[in-house]
């Protein structure tokens, strides 16, 4: 393992230079350096480790606390704190890495198909990585369905994966869609342009997301944690774990809320806690 190697001056548009790569490299398990180079492994690698170690949450939309997506903000509460986020805050974080280690990244807006209905505002970030003549898309904030290693950012190109199958589609110029194989059929994750959004893109976006009553992450829990061997997803009150092909489905209680919270990596302020409990469990008492 060695440090990592920076190409030239830290981009400035992004603030990629606000981001401690040591404490990321330890928060994602590489706490001896990185893997040396720039290359499809490097990025394999990064991305699969970071999904398998920061989990997809959105409590804090839940619990109205104030949720900033500039990389300092988003480094120390999802590297420095027992915590996830959104796809906003991984996809920067992510990006803000890449781009720190050599590769070129662009951030593009998608619109969230799976589970909507109607026309779907472009909320979601996702990254199109490239290094000389080869691109991917990477995500590593997209929650229920996400997936664990990069894809290649070509038409049809399918990537069986320990967490299903995913492939991406060229649909009519320009839009491009991810789809993921569910029950023996390919269901249409999301839908996206190639075009390079800027920072205050996804402010707008995020504060909807954060704001809004409409907004599916002030709804209830949505919570992921996806390893190569094992999957433990909350979906509201349902719980569902999968490990070595065995699926257990369990109900979330305000008795166990904390506890569950725990198998996700997830520790919130005592405060927060409570809050969230009153929320999901109204007239308990707490």
């Amino acid at each position: 393992m060695n440090k990592p190697t920076l190409s030239g001056t830290p981009p400035t548009l992004w603030n990629s230079e606000q981001v401690d790569l040591t404490t990321y490299g330890r928060r994602i398990g590489l706490p001896d350096g990185w893997p040396g180079g720039v290359d499809e492994h490097v990025l394999r690698t990064i991305h699969r480790a970071h999904v398998s170690t920061i989990p997809y949450d959105n409590l804090d939309f839940l619990t109205d606390v104030p949720v900033a997506i500039d990389p300092a903000a988003v480094t120390a509460k999802l590297c420095g704190r027992p915590r996830g986020g959104c796809c906003h805050e991984h996809n920067l974080l992510l990006g803000c890495v890449l781009e720190r280690l050599g590769f070129q990244v662009d951030r593009l807006a998608a619109r969230v198909l799976l589970g909507g209905k109607g026309a779907r505002p472009r909320t979601h970030m996702a990254l199109r990585v490239r290094h000389g003549h080869k691109e991917w898309l990477c995500d590593v904030g997209f929650g229920v369905h996400g997936f664990l290693d990069p894809l290649k950012l070509s038409d049809g190109a399918a990537s069986e994966q320990g967490v299903g199958c995913f492939r991406v589609r060229a649909l009519q110029e320009p839009f491009w869609a991810v789809e993921a194989k569910l029950d023996n059929s390919w269901a249409a994750l999301y839908q996206f342009t190639l075009e390079p959004q800027h920072p205050i893109d996804f402010v707008v976006a995020h504060h909807f997301l954060a704001t809004h009553p409409g907004s599916m992450l002030r709804q209830l829990p949505l919570l992921q944690l996806v390893t190569p061997d094992r999957q433990v997803r909350m979906h509201g009150y349902d719980i569902a774990e999968t490990h070595a092909g065995v699926r257990r489905t369990r109900t979330l209680t305000q008795a166990t809320l904390a506890t569950e919270l725990a198998v996700f990596g997830i520790r919130l302020p005592s405060q927060q806690l409570r809050e969230l409990g009153r929320r999901l469990f109204p007239g308990t008492g707490e």
